[in-house]
């Protein structure tokens, strides 16, 4: 039976007693991943003559395309898988790069319906959680995302790249909720994409495969319920209209109460909630013999409460103090009144003393004080976090139609021509920092001193921002497939659909509630007049033009040897433009605003491209070597301070050696291994200071250098005809070898964005989000039941998360997060007695284990610590029917 989720590079294999070949069944039924090339009819509806890249008589024939490569094997337990990793379908044990494949039965089993949800089951695969699982960046081997950085890893829907997001937060790119559903399966492919694949990406790509109209009538309805009033329905119909005309339709909606409780019950009670509709209508038209059109119209809407950190440690400057032989009571007043003076450099306020930054010196008896309170009502629990935001809320609305038109011009070239258009639309509003320190002077206990607070802006969303894509490709073969190739331009403008921006009140006393209302209602008090903070309104637009010509060619010398080439050039630009509106006050009394007008633009171009040798000694056995240049290009940021707005392209050289196996010698199994190191240049990466124009803010500097280099093994055995068994593992070593002067850079703007600065890694640390071993280990038996029954199948998934960085060193103790090992476990009762009716029980992290996803990095900037933390154990079951 199929795998919850087996190691991911050779998931899905289709297992003895298998029922019917529908991958979004909740039961271990074979699945898109699991598509055998022998009969891919029978699993894989995409790739039959109606569904394959230009069905139906412009089919890529899958011989033609897997003929540089050995023979396919004789059909066996463990079947092919159809990969789309080079643009074209192949199977993945001829694709020289390092794949991971989800079925769709295998994200249901596991409950991902979202980017930090796949992260826990892919190693290598890892995400920056600071806003929230729904607005989640994705990181590859070290690569990550930052928000005001394009993506490291580009995520793919039917081959077009997700709608860009803002760059005030991580939100869009293809990261959010309500697109894993309904699919043939996810592939996520590890290591830069330099050539064939949209925007360049450092860190890599996620493909996700929708399933393709079919010609026959089919569907089904999934109804789940569970834990955390879990409520989770899809329905899907499969639809011919004649002969050449067929579509399918379906709607996702899910909802599940959140999982932290907001102990203040200011704004919501609940905080990590799950609330969204999506729906996917598509088409597939045979316009003639020769060209098909493949149309998707598809939304998201999304809408709770977001989600709040956790503040769980304090930096008191008095215990440094007296750990350093030094009286605290007679110097910590001297200090306080220096640092509202501003008189003198406060980088070593006490030479020789380390007591970190002086901003502690304001907030540690507040923090230490919401510490001890929340203990002393039993609200200290890992799941309790503190906001009194007026409206706390992530809204994700996302619309977006693809196109593509495939052309049989010839026997040997076909023409595509792929168009998309999307517009995404995001709100935000959160305390970041988890915090409420009261303001002892307001005797109404409405107003906070906060270190930052998110706020929704009366009259600007986040994000408003449309994009259009038009890739045009060609794809050949000659010399009796001995040549295979294809061309392709690229064109993808993102531009905004009127003003983007947000409120937020940090290091003064304000109801926060008034922030979410125009700055004459503003309720703030500042008691050092200015010093420190303010009110930030901020409203920004982005335009981005990106713009590509690629080609790659595969020859075969000979049977057993061939040689692949690829090369692309892109020029990037981006502009952005600004006007941020601090409003600081006198007192009680709210001062002019300081106005910062920003303009900021960049261009950035550069070749990327690769070059590969396979090996072939026999029908089982493949080894490959590459070299990959890849780049991510420049951007900009508008809430930094001019001349920290800008930052310049980042550049990776990749070398790679790998092995892929198959082989029935005593039993059947794949062994896949990569080797890989990676260079980077001019890496980008962020820093945090305290701006006198935007309050608490990031900042994208360009590094210098970083390495990482490691080892993936991704393996499936069946010992058994009842049972499979499968490892992925993943090591990883990462070091930031040289790093720019970025607190120099920031202190040339102004002592107090100086004093503030905060790398997310020194030199000689580990680069942010990359754990130095992960493992996912799966069984999966095929219980003995009698045939009336149907088919009953167990299976429990352990997935295992390493230690990683998520600050520097210098910024905090509490720099490494703890590893951690989620145990899944799965019951499923397929075609229930021999009728249309599959039932399932799921449960994730059935041991209820406690982890932390992110770490603030603020402890010494701040004098705060606060963390982002998993979920707790969900158990659901679902009952599904098919037609």
């Amino acid at each position: 039976m199929e795998q919850l989720l087996e190691s991911p590079a050779l998931s899905s294999d289709a297992q003895p007693g298998s029922p019917r070949p529908d991958e979004s069944s909740p039961a271990p039924s074979p699945s898109a991943a699991q598509a055998s090339v022998a009969d891919p009819k029978a699993t894989n509806p995409a790739s039959t003559e109606q569904n394959a890249v230009a069905a139906p008589k412009a089919e890529l024939d899958l011989e033609k395309v897997d003929k540089p490569y050995p023979p396919k094997r004789k059909a066996s337990q463990l079947e092919e898988i159809v990969v789309t990793a080079q643009r074209r379908e192949e199977n993945l044990q001829a694709v020289p790069i390092s794949i991971t494949v989800l079925s769709q039965a295998q994200l249901s089993n596991a409950n991902i319906t979202n980017s930090a949800d796949l992260a826990r089951y892919v190693p290598s695969l890892s995400t920056n959680n600071r806003f929230g699982p729904e607005n989640a960046s994705f990181t590859i081997r070290g690569f990550t995302q930052d928000f005001h950085t394009s993506a490291s890893v580009g995520v793919y829907f039917a081959d077009m790249i997700a709608p860009r997001g803002q760059s005030t937060q991580t939100s869009g790119d293809g990261a959010g909720p309500g697109s894993l559903w309904d699919l043939q399966n996810v592939q996520v492919l590890k290591g830069p994409q330099g050539t064939l694949f949209g925007r360049n990406t450092t860190g890599g790509a996620i493909l996700i495969v929708p399933k393709k109209p079919t010609d026959e009538f089919e569907g089904y309805v999934d109804v789940t319920g569970g834990n955390f009033n879990t409520n989770h329905i899809q329905a899907v119909v499969n639809f011919p209209v004649n002969e050449d005309l067929r579509m399918r339709v379906g709607v996702d909606r899910n909802q599940r109460d959140g999982n932290l409780t907001n102990i203040t019950r200011i704004g919501a009670d609940k905080f990590g909630d799950v609330n969204y509709t999506a729906g996917r209508l598509s088409a597939v038209w045979d316009i003639t013999d020769k060209i098909e059109n493949y149309s998707i119209l598809s939304f998201v809407n999304s809408d709770t409460a977001g989600y709040t950190q956790q503040l769980y440690a304090c930096n008191n400057p008095i215990t440094r103090l007296t750990q350093a032989g030094i009286d605290a009571s007679a110097i910590l007043p001297g200090l306080q009144n220096i640092l509202t003076s501003g008189r003198i450099n406060l980088t070593d306020p006490i030479p020789g003393v380390p007591i970190g930054s002086p901003f502690a010196l304001l907030t540690f008896q507040s923090c230490e004080q919401q510490l001890a309170d929340q203990k002393a009502a039993g609200q200290g629990g890992f799941y309790d976090v503190v906001s009194a935001i007026k409206t706390p809320i992530t809204v994700i609305k996302e619309r977006r139609f693809i196109n593509s038109t495939t052309w049989k011009i010839s026997d040997n070239v076909t023409f595509k021509n792929n168009f998309s258009y999307a517009h995404l639309f995001t709100k935000n509003g959160s305390n970041i920092f988890g915090t409420r320190f009261p303001d002892h002077t307001d005797l109404t206990g409405q107003r906070e001193f906060p270190l930052g607070a998110s706020l929704v802006g009366p009259d600007v969303p986040v994000t408003n921002q449309k994009t259009v894509v038009e890739e045009i490709q060609l794809l050949g073969d000659y010399f009796d497939q001995r040549l295979i190739w294809q061309a392709g331009l690229y064109y993808e403008h993102s531009t905004p659909d009127g003003l983007s921006g947000n409120n937020s009140a940090s290091f003064i006393n304000c109801d926060l509630r008034t922030i979410e209302g125009q700055p004459s209602q503003y309720n703030c008090f500042d008691p050092i007049q200015g010093i420190l903070g303010g009110v930030l309104s901020y409203k920004v637009t982005m335009d981005y033009l990106n713009l590509a010509a690629y080609g790659q060619g595969s020859f075969n010398f000979t049977d057993q040897f061939s040689m692949t080439f690829g090369m692309r050039y892109t020029k990037d630009k981006t502009e952005g433009y600004g006007v941020k509106n601090l409003y600081k006050y006198n007192l009680f009394i709210q001062q002019a605003p300081t106005v910062t007008v920003q303009r900021p633009k960049t261009e950035s171009q550069a070749p990327t491209g690769m070059i590969e040798f396979n090996y072939h000694p026999n029908d089982g056995l493949m080894t490959y070597a590459k070299y990959t240049r890849g780049y991510r290009q420049g951007n900009v940021n508008i809430i930094a301070d001019p001349g920290l707005d800008i930052h310049e392209p980042e550049y990776i050289k990749t070398y790679e050696v790998g092995l892929k196996s198959s082989f029935e010698f005593l039993i059947p199994g794949r062994i896949n291994v990569a080797a890989f190191k990676n260079e980077l240049t001019d890496m980008q990466l962020q820093g945090g200071y305290i701006s006198t124009t935007s309050g608490p803010t990031t900042a994208i500097f360009n590094a210098g250098k970083g390495e990482s280099q490691g080892f993936e093994i991704e393996s499936t055995f069946q010992p058994l005809e009842s049972l499979t068994a499968s490892l992925s593992y993943s090591y990883l070593k990462t070091k930031l070898v040289k790093s720019a002067d970025f607190c120099g850079r920031v202190a040339a703007v102004g002592l107090l964005e100086g004093i503030s600065c905060t790398p997310i890694a020194d030199v000689g640390d580990e680069l942010p989000f990359a754990p130095k071993s992960s493992y996912v280990i799966n069984l999966n038996w095929a219980m003995p039941v009698p045939e009336e029954f149907g088919q009953v199948s167990f299976g429990s998934t352990y997935a295992y998360t390493g230690k990683q960085r998520a600050a520097a060193t210098s910024s905090t103790p509490f720099a490494i997060l703890e590893d951690f090992g989620i145990l899944n476990l799965n019951l499923n009762w397929n075609d229930i007695y021999n009728k249309s009716f599959d039932f399932s029980i799921v449960g994730t992290n059935v041991l209820d284990k406690n982890y932390v996803t992110f770490t603030s990095g603020t402890y010494k900037p701040l004098g705060v610590e606060s963390r982002s933390v998993g979920l707790p154990r969900m158990i659901s079951a679902r009952l599904k029917y098919s037609f």
